[in-house]
């Protein structure tokens, strides 16, 4: 996990439901002091304890501009079929301490030329919702398009329609949700499209705007989840140099779980391929990446990967760690 030069000691100030799996929770600085700066697409990595009782670390958006005080707001999914943390999060109660680096930003907002196009899905609202709250307060003209299962399950409702916002709900059926094509033609030079939530919604919005003529500069995306499973996925064997270690990595289970599983101590931070904080150096093998961080051309040199979703081509990897 990543070092603690630029960790932030925090309070639960209020733990508020929002849905029956979703909670907003306030969090204001421990001493007092305001709060690092950030911009709308930023999160904060909190570190949890996961159900196995090791801690862990998730990335939760900024569902607020930065306003200079000590206090930031995030929403967490509690997702019971994971590994303890939204749960634990969940637990949390007001007054409760925690810790968190300070926000970064892997989903900046590109106002562009023309209005940005917002499209949120689930609990991908948080970024998209703080880009949006960000562009009013400016006078900023924008977009902004949200799609859930149903109104129960909607956190923001309220405040999205009241930023203008269409709020669309499928009952779980793709089909009966967005209309991309219509959402997406025409693209308007100088417009940005900004997209979160389930990778095959992000998956469905990033290509039907490629395939309909938006630049690709300017389609950014940010992921609540990671890299899924692929037919034909196999083991493989790493060997990590430093360490010494010689470790299998079963279908279904990352890299990165089996480093942490081994007592290793790798950076990570988002779990979804977009931060680039787990890049390792591939010294012997061919990596199979599955991410979004790093370059074609660092793709194609093979020289390093990012251990929270990628996998091997070959039988065998050898990393410098």
């Amino acid at each position: 996990m990543s070092g603690d030069s630029d960790m932030l000691a925090l309070v639960v100030d209020s733990a508020t439901p929002l849905t029956p799996g979703i909670k907003a929770f306030v969090l204001r600085s421990a001493n007092g002091e305001p709060l690092p700066p950030f911009a709308p697409g930023a999160h904060l990595g909190v570190r949890v304890v996961q159900a196995n009782g090791r801690a862990g670390q998730r990335a939760y958006s900024l569902a607020r501009p930065h306003d200079g005080s000590d206090r930031c707001e995030i929403a967490v999914l509690c997702e019971p079929q994971g590994e303890g943390g939204s749960a634990w999060m969940h637990a949390l109660q007001p007054g409760a301490s925690l810790a968190a680096h300070a926000p970064r930003n892997d989903f900046a907002l590109h106002a562009g030329s023309a209005p940005p196009l917002l499209i949120a899905g689930g609990i991908g609202i948080t970024p998209l919702l703080c880009m949006a709250r960000s562009l009013a307060a400016e006078g900023q003209p924008f977009e902004f398009v949200y799609a859930t299962r149903s109104a129960e399950a909607t956190a923001y409702l309220g405040e999205v329609r009241a930023l203008g916002g269409t709020v669309v709900h499928d009952g779980g059926d793709p089909a009966r949700g967005l209309d991309l094509h219509a959402l997406l033609a025409a693209p308007v030079p100088g417009r940005h499209l900004h997209v979160c939530g389930p990778r095959g919604m992000v998956q469905a919005v990033v290509d039907t705007a490629r395939a309909l003529g938006w630049p690709g500069d300017h389609v950014h995306f940010e992921l609540f989840a990671g890299a899924i499973a692929q037919a034909g996925d196999a083991a493989f064997e790493v060997r990590t140099l430093r360490s010494g270690k010689t470790l299998s990595v079963p279908p279904g289970q990352s890299l990165l779980d089996v480093l942490i599983a081994a007592g290793l101590d790798p950076l990570y931070d988002c779990r979804q391929g977009d931060c680039g904080v787990c890049v390792v150096d591939v010294v012997e093998g061919v990596p199979d990446h599955r991410d979004h961080n790093l370059s074609p051309r660092e793709k194609a040199d093979g020289k390093t990967l990012c251990t929270c979703v990628s996998r091997a081509k070959t039988p065998h990897l050898v990393l410098d760690i």
